[in-house]
């Protein structure tokens, strides 16, 4: 077995230090906050408001590269059943039926990485979480994670399954603990898939690894991703809360 690793270096953006300042001032805010009434009296006005107004055939789409165009589309099209909102051999969006959200696919070009699996998660908060996964497992999605309460005594659970491309996708509920009869793990003898989808996905197939490559990002510490910065660049503005809604923009060039 050949084990091949390819490190590749970190692409680094420049940071501006005021946008840090801003969510400092942000978070510390949220680390105060232990009643409405905190919220309302600590919480500030953006400093610049919402700067979109939707156009006319849809509003945010999140897009990522796939290996297998084919499988994706299969996948969000007959398996989940999301309406096709474009569609073309080259690319492809998905939506619900009332146009809450936007997912797009596009082959990974020649030359370039797919977008690896666990780079975004996509999240769906359901009405039943327990039926949900039980629907899609009839239609032959395992489920890596049956639904399950996030922490222990909560009454808000999560499951999730992932695409061909291997994007994790998460279920999220609200359970009446009290009330529920459904499990936390699985049932015992799960449904079979139609056979309509058997027909389509046939057996697993068991393949032979022969040799293994593995790329590998490596992801510096905050500290280290600025360490080529100056240090006058990397020095953080320190704002208090109540100075949000005056602060402006520093346009580090022209300064």
């Amino acid at each position: 077995m050949m084990l091949n690793i390819v490190r590749r270096p970190v692409k680094k953006f420049p940071v501006n230090p005021r946008v840090r300042a801003y969510g400092k001032a942000r978070l510390d805010i949220a680390s105060r906050v232990h009643t409405p009434a905190d919220w309302e009296k600590l919480w500030k006005r953006p400093t610049y408001p919402f700067p979109f107004t939707w156009g006319a055939y849809w509003k945010q789409c999140i897009e990522y590269k796939v290996d297998d165009f084919a499988a994706e589309v299969g996948f969000y099209t007959d398996i989940l059943g999301l309406p096709v909102n474009a569609l073309d051999p080259i690319y492809a969006m998905f939506t619900s039926p009332g146009g809450d959200f936007f997912i797009a696919i596009v082959p990974t070009p020649e030359g370039i990485r797919s977008t690896p699996p666990d780079a975004i998660r996509i999240q769906f908060m359901v009405a039943d979480v327990f039926a949900t996964a039980k629907e899609l497992e009839r239609r032959g999605i395992s489920l890596e994670q049956w639904p399950q309460p996030c922490t222990t005594g909560s009454s808000l659970y999560i499951g999730y399954f992932r695409t061909p491309h291997g994007i994790c996708v998460d279920l999220w509920g609200l359970v009446d603990v009290e009330s529920s009869t459904d499990p936390v793990s699985p049932p015992a003898s799960s449904a079979e898939p139609d056979s309509e989808v058997t027909q389509v996905f046939g057996e697993p197939v068991e393949e032979e690894i022969t040799d293994i490559d593995i790329e590998i990002d490596v992801q510096a510490a905050d500290g280290q991703l600025h360490s080529e910065q100056s240090d006058e660049a990397n020095q953080d503005t320190q704002l208090e809360p109540e100075e949000l809604h005056e602060v402006e923009y520093i346009d580090e060039e022209s300064a």
